[in-house]
């Protein structure tokens, strides 16, 4: 007897044009129109160019007592490097974080006056609201104690440096001036 060979088995026919199951029509073809666009429920509003000039800023225009443009600079510089000096050192909050909080402040102050909140507290609101907005929230309690505990010393050293006959809080750390030619 001779060895036979097992046979292949048949071949299935191939499935319809564009994979559409039998029995269906076949989907359109891609040059075929889009629909047309749903019609929004809220009307389109043109919307100015956001840009702050530092004498329309609310604090500077608050009555009865408005804040110059430099003062409003300093007092937004002092703040945020509270807020970085909380965040990163004593909260050891991610840069991402701190960074956000910084932005949170600049839009608050943007709409609000100095004049009208304390810039520390809105400070540790924002630290509070970039932890948990970027994934690393921290308790309040530990934010508040935290922030009061920088600031309470941070107040502590500049009396220090005002009983010692300092300049200011300001200049502590600076270079001293460059005396100007003879």
């Amino acid at each position: 007897p001779t060895p036979t060979m097992a046979q292949p088995p048949p071949r299935r026919p191939p499935p319809p044009a564009g994979n559409a199951p039998i029995g269906r029509p076949p989907p359109p073809p891609n040059n075929a129109r889009p629909p047309p666009p749903r019609p929004s429920a809220l009307p389109r509003v043109p919307v100015a160019p956001s840009y702050f000039d530092e004498n329309h800023l609310p604090s500077v225009r608050f009555q009865p007592n408005p804040m110059t443009p430099e003062a409003e600079r300093q007092a937004r510089r002092r703040t945020c490097r509270f807020i970085e000096e909380a965040g990163q050192r004593s909260l050891r909050m991610p840069r991402v974080a701190v960074a956000t909080a910084t932005v949170f402040f600049h839009r608050f102050y943007a709409k609000h006056a100095f004049q009208e909140h304390d810039r520390f507290e809105v400070a540790m609101a924002c630290l509070l609201l970039a932890g948990k907005t970027e994934e690393s929230p921290k308790k309040l309690d530990f934010v508040v104690r935290e922030c009061w505990k920088l600031r309470r010393r941070a107040q502590q050293q500049q009396q220090r440096q005002l009983s010692q006959g300092g300049d200011s809080p300001s200049m502590a750390g600076a270079r001293p001036p460059m005396m100007p030619p003879p």
